[in-house]
């Protein structure tokens, strides 16, 4: 596999007992808060809930819990002893501070300086099936549907002006590519400029190869690595006990490069990650239908890897010297 940094990529069991009292901030400490000073003067967040990071210690943030579960945390300790703990961040602890419960894991950016970054939600289905399984028929719900779209209703939904939870989500799966490809683009970052995350209704194949053309702009390793890295995740996910016995509902894949051309892609967000009952089997690609479990991920992976795949990148040859040609954005 096309890697520049080893050690970024190459993980081995219990090298997170060995990492966590070096890197884990002591709230105690006098220089916490000069730590947490000059961690915050390059902080980038580019998705979720706004103030759910922060920057923790030289090379952790802390992710904030919302829920009363601690479902992310169950995963992440369990992923610390799986097959596939390469393709997460690495996880030290849970945190309760100021009657708050957070998590601390890598800070991935520590790895780049400057970086492209690009977060995509992925699956077919980002809502739990506990979340969609009462039927009754609700008028709010239908109300935000024609204020994102007023020809979506059916003739019937128009007459009863209300629609089920599950018609809702479904409906909001399709105004993006996660209905059809199995993943959606949520924000993206090019290096010197500010985030953009007004990306959910990119859906069209045109409209998705457009931004991943402009990510990886024009430079062909990062394509290449890209690629063999989305491979990685896949072998992993299908090899992986913990990740064949779990349904993932709104985890992401966030890739990373900076103009070294140094990359990373890593599997994140686990607040939605359930074990699927005993009796039942998943495969991560087949259609989702209520109480099978399926979640479109590996679905979803492969067709990134085949829009990635399907990008077009030409050398141009340079107008002052035809004899040489160079590609534009290539460090």
């Amino acid at each position: 596999m096309g890697v520049q940094d080893n050690s970024m990529w190459n993980c081995f069991k219990g090298i997170h007992i060995r990492r966590k009292n070096k890197t884990a901030l002591d709230l105690t400490s006098p220089d916490s808060e000069e730590i947490l000073k000059n961690r915050k003067n390059t902080w980038i967040q580019l998705a979720g809930h706004p103030g759910a990071f922060a920057p923790a210690g030289p090379n952790t943030i802390w992710k904030k819990r919302y829920t009363k579960d601690n479902n992310e945390t169950e995963a992440y300790e369990a992923l610390m002893e799986d097959t596939a703990h390469c393709i997460v961040p690495m996880f030290y602890r849970e945190v309760e501070y100021n009657s708050e419960y957070f998590i601390e894991i890598e800070d991935l950016l520590q790895h780049f300086t400057d970086p492209n970054i690009m977060d995509i939600k992925m699956g077919t289905r980002t809502f739990l099936e506990s979340e969609v399984m009462n039927a009754s028929q609700r008028r709010d719900l239908y109300d935000k549907m024609i204020a994102l779209d007023p020809d979506a209703p059916s003739e019937e939904e128009r007459l009863s002006q209300a629609i089920t939870k599950l018609r809702y989500m479904q409906f909001r799966e399709h105004e993006s590519s996660t209905a059809d490809f199995g993943f959606r683009i949520e924000a993206l970052r090019i290096s010197g400029e500010p985030p953009t995350s007004n990306l959910k209704r990119v859906k069209t194949k045109e409209q998705i190869q457009r931004e991943l053309l402009r990510f990886v702009n024009k430079r062909r390793r990062v394509q290449d690595l890209m690629l063999d890295r989305l491979a990685e995740i896949r072998e992993k996910v299908q090899q992986s006990p913990f990740f064949m016995t779990h349904e993932l509902i709104g985890s992401s894949l966030l890739l990373i490069y900076d103009r070294t051309e140094k990359c990373g892609i890593w599997l994140i967000d686990f607040s939605k990650t359930n074990p699927i009952p005993d009796d039942v089997t998943i495969t991560h690609r087949v259609p989702w239908a209520l109480g099978n479990h399926e979640d479109g991920f590996l679905f979803g992976v492969d067709n990134l890897i085949q829009f990635f795949s399907d990008i077009e990148i030409k050398e141009e040859i340079s107008n002052c010297d035809p004899s040489q040609s160079s590609l534009e954005g290539a460090t």
